[in-house]
């Protein structure tokens, strides 16, 4: 029942070592009220029998009574069809003398008819009876099948109801009369009525009495049952039965038991039951307090064995002091972490192993929480016996008695050098650069905050290696990381101890200068780490060369938390990097408008792609030899609700580095494709739309799809489709970029270098692109007129594309001498404001249909 033997015993209050007690003690009532139970049916039982004994002799004598009424009154009509057998000319005064002398032999006698031939004709007493005479076959005959002459036995029918009234048994004898030869002769019948209910009374037959009840029934001749007295269902409660011999005339059966059931005829003497129950709950619950009283002593019995064998094994050292701090118990653990004794111990005060310069410190942040709570934890240190501390964490626990007193501290510690060594360690991989050494952007915000925390400004750098990229691509990032490596070292060297260096990640590093001259210096010690960058680096054989640009603030001018500051800082240092890269640049207000502006520009374009606050203006190119226009150049405008109608130089740029160009180019695709359509549908055919694409939009990959859906959607015909591609776009990467003009070319759509010769071109690559045109840029043309080295520039591009069987549009036309100049020198088309501005597209027809009547005019 309760496991405890060895190393394997169970403590814990659950299960069946727990209910135990109660289910046994359960068990016991259970029995003891089983066997009070039993012995209470047993006297029931015992009781019940006695009852039957007594019944059955009550209702003997109400048998015996029955009997001898109903014997008597037979023998009575016996002695009349004798007395009639021998005297057959009976007349009415002889039956009177003889049933006179006969009716003293029954006290419940109705009646007596004599019926000769079946016809009554004498009856006795006649008083109350006159309605019997001449009856023949009275109401008792009725349903007879076999009549007493032929039955020749006589019958006791009954109970019946009477003519003259009640209920009654009706004795009926056939009678014969001697006849000459011998034989018999049928007479007739004597009949001897009787009051059953009277009879009955007289015997003591009580259908419903205060003791007992009755019941009486017979068979009759047809073998159906009949009850005679009393209620039927009597016979359905196991009463006493007895069966009243009538002779010839069948048995009677005679039912009785006590009135309110067995059991309860003679008085019933529970106390014993009542004694047994009382006995079996107390010796139930006397045995519950005993096991649980075993159990509770086994278990504490288990405690003390668990305590002693965790005590002993534990692994943490478990020191046991009495209220005056002095140590009155060790386990083995304190000895195998201190290196001390439990001899060595014993006696001394607690304090005896920490050490002498945190004694007074430790027992004051332990002792407020131990009278508050009863409990501290904390961290510690022990001194070894070697000499040497630990840090160890510390539990003190307050053992209290009954009353309430101090009785002993237990002081559980462990060693946790190992912990502390890794808390360390994560504490230098989270705030330290795992590369350089220097302090990371974690440990940078928390330097700053404590820095700006101080009245004293200070001076920030965030510097950034120019062209850092392409040394690690091409040497690879290990060549990448000794060269950070060595930019760490080198600006450590230039900061000394006026500051920190921290690196914020990648190739960006940030210099914190908290020295009382740190305002003064910044900008010569960003001097000295330009020139110190910028010198050459030796690293696996290769001599690099990488200078860098850096940004400039100053707190708390520049920002007053790390993030702001930071933030400015960083955008200093790319306003460097714009700049030309290797110098440095102070924040400026001026510089955070133009964040504001960039940001408030930003968050409308996307507003404004999202709300198609965009629309296309075209102006159309003219042939200079037949002056017919031949194509319209789509150029897109945003019509700002509240800034009006924005030039694309103010918004193009944004859309590019915020990466909203690709959706911008696709609708200017889609809307220049549907004006194609609208257009041919309102008869201007002939005519090329070129569409400005970026270098983002010609490397995306949905770029073929695009197109062969809209050139699908709006059945349009190849060449009427012309694709502007910067000269810059182009050259960036022309291994990927000359296959995908290839298959745009391929796809029907013409294609042409926008803005030719402000890039660097390459005449190898020029040649293998899959052209149609080259525009010239307008800063050429605008100046053709005075500008011998534009106009040379201008000569040398059309002598180009002529020679490379290419078109050429001049961008940028104004005057009729630049006009006459490209013409002369044999220039294809031009555009410009000479001939239009750009148009909506709903003016476009307008303009087609007057420029070609002054054609045609001229």
């Amino acid at each position: 029942m309760f496991s405890d033997q060895g190393s394997h015993f169970s403590i814990a209050p659950g299960g069946w070592s727990f209910y135990s007690p109660l289910i046994v003690a359960v068990l016991i009532g259970i029995s003891l009220l089983g066997i009070a139970c039993y012995i209470h049916e047993l006297e029931r039982q015992a009781r019940v029998k006695e009852e039957r004994h007594y019944v059955a002799m009550l209702a003997a004598g109400v048998r015996a009574r029955i009997e001898g009424e109903l014997n008597s009154s037979i023998h009575l009509g016996l002695g009349l069809s004798t007395y009639v057998a021998a005297n057959p000319d009976i007349n009415a005064d002889s039956f009177n003398r003889v049933v006179a002398s006969l009716v003293h032999y029954s006290r419940h006698l109705k009646a007596i008819t004599m019926a000769p031939d079946n016809v009554v004709r004498y009856v006795y007493p006649l008083a109350g009876n006159e309605q019997l005479l001449g009856v023949r076959n009275p109401p008792w005959e009725a349903g007879r099948e076999v009549s007493l002459e032929e039955s020749r036995h006589p019958e006791l029918i009954g109970p019946v109801n009477l003519v003259q009234g009640g209920r009654g048994m009706v004795h009926r004898l056939p009678v014969f009369v001697p006849v000459k030869d011998g034989g018999e002769s049928y007479w007739g019948t004597a009949s001897i009525v009787l009051d059953i209910d009277s009879l009955l009374k007289a015997a003591g037959l009580q259908v419903r009495g205060p003791v007992l009840s009755y019941a009486l029934r017979r068979l009759n001749d047809h073998g159906q049952v009949e009850m005679i007295s009393g209620d039927s269902n009597l016979f359905s409660h196991h009463p006493v039965m007895l069966e009243i011999n009538l002779g010839a005339h069948g048995d009677w059966q005679l039912a009785g038991m006590p009135t309110s059931g067995w059991g309860r005829l003679v008085q019933q003497n529970d106390w014993v039951f009542w004694v047994g129950v009382s006995l079996a709950l107390a010796l139930a619950t006397l045995a519950y307090v005993w096991l649980r009283t075993i159990q509770q002593l086994r278990r504490r019995d288990a405690r003390m064995r668990l305590a002693t064998s965790v005590f002993a094994s534990s692994s943490e050292g478990i020191l046991i002091a009495n209220p005056n701090d002095e140590v009155i118990g060790i386990n083995p653990a304190v000895t195998a972490l201190t290196g001390y004794s439990v001899q060595e111990l014993l006696g001394r005060p607690v304090s005896f192993l920490a050490p002498e310069q945190t004694v007074a410190e430790s027992r004051r942040q332990a002792s407020f929480s131990i009278s508050e709570k009863g409990v501290w934890q904390g961290e510690a240190l022990i001194k070894h016996k070697q000499g040497y501390t630990f840090p160890v964490a510390l539990t003190i626990t307050t053992v209290t008695g009954e009353d309430g007193r101090v009785e002993c501290y237990i002081n559980t510690f462990s060693d946790i050098s190992e912990r502390k060594a890794n808390e360390a360690r994560i504490h230098d991989l989270a705030h330290t650069d795992t590369l350089t050494g220097l302090p990371n952007r974690m440990s940078l915000y928390s330097g700053l905050e404590e820095r700006l925390a101080n009245v004293q400004p200070i001076g920030v750098m965030i510097l950034d290696l120019d062209n850092f990229k392409i040394i690690n691509d091409t040497l690879g990032h290990h060549v990448g990381d000794q060269l950070l490596v060595e930019v760490a070292r080198r600006l450590v060297c230039c900061v000394g101890e006026q500051g920190m260096v921290a690196r914020l990640g990648g190739d960006e590093f940030v210099i914190v200068l908290d020295c009382p001259q740190a305002t003064q210096i910044v900008g010569r010690v960003a001097k000295e780490v330009l020139q110190r960058l910028a010198q050459p680096y030796l690293i696996e054989g290769y001599e690099l060369h990488s200078s860098s640009s850096i940004g400039i603030g100053v707190s708390p001018h520049d920002g007053s938390d790390p993030y702001s500051l930071l933030k400015n800082i960083d955008t200093a240092m790319y306003a460097a990097k714009s700049s030309g890269k290797n110098n440095f640049k102070f924040f400026t207000e001026k510089m955070r408008e133009q964040i504001n502006e960039r940001m408030q520009m930003e968050n409308h374009l996307r507003q404004a792609i999202l709300r198609n606050e965009f629309e296309l203006h075209y102006q159309p190119q003219v042939d200079l030899g037949t002056g017919r226009i031949i194509g319209m150049e789509a150029l897109v405008r945003w019509n700002h609700p509240e800034w009006g109608m924005v030039h694309p130089e103010k918004f193009i740029r944004v859309a590019e580095e915020c990466n909203l160009v690709i959706p911008l180019g696709e609708w200017v695709l889609c809307e220049a494709c549907r004006q194609i359509s609208q257009w041919s549908r309102q008869g201007l055919e002939a005519v090329c739309i070129s569409v400005n694409i970026s270098a983002r939009q010609l490397k995306s990959r949905y770029l073929f799809t695009l197109i062969d859906n809209l050139m699908m959607t709006h059945q349009i015909k190849p060449g009427m489709l012309e694709l502007e591609i910067t000269e810059s776009a182009v050259m960036d990467d022309p291994e990927q970029t000359i296959p995908r003009m290839k298959e745009l070319k391929n796809k029907g759509v013409a294609l042409a270098i926008d803005d030719f010769g402000t890039g660097y071109s390459s005449l190898s690559y020029l040649k293998l692109l899959p052209l149609t045109r080259l525009k010239i840029d307008r800063s050429f043309v605008k100046d053709i007129e005075t500008d011998p080295n534009d106009a040379a520039i201008c000569a040398a591009t059309i002598a180009l594309a002529r020679t490379l069987g290419l078109g050429l549009v001049a961008e940028g036309v104004e005057t009729e001498a630049q006009l006459e100049y490209l013409r002369a020198q044999g220039c294809d088309s031009a555009q410009g404001y000479y001939f239009s501005k750009p148009l909506p597209a709903n003016n476009i027809m307008a303009f087609v249909s007057r420029h070609q009547q002054e054609v045609m005019s001229s």
